[in-house]
């Protein structure tokens, strides 16, 4: 995965696969974007996801030493990180 290659130990990456309760589905999406080096939280109640604020797929929380969350449905991972790891 690109973002933990270029940021290595300075950025903690975990999935959340959720809204669905099709474990398998959810273990061969994991498998077919290249993310099984990442940890994994299985979210099948959307409890995680309402929580952080996530509404739809391919949405990033990241969340800074300070806890301060900012959440991106769109734009580069990779730039997004740089650009908190910025602040």
């Amino acid at each position: 995965m690109e973002v933990r290659q270029q940021f290595g130990d300075d950025v903690q990456i975990i999935g959340i696969p959720g809204l669905s309760s099709d474990v398998e589905a959810m273990q061969e999406f994991v498998a077919s974007t290249g993310s099984a080096e990442i940890p994994h939280v299985l979210d099948t109640t959307g409890e995680l996801w309402e929580r952080f604020g996530v509404t739809r797929q391919r949405t990033y929380v990241f969340i800074n030493d300070d806890g301060e969350q900012r959440i991106a449905s769109y734009g580069s991972l990779p730039s997004d990180v740089e650009d908190l790891l910025a602040r």
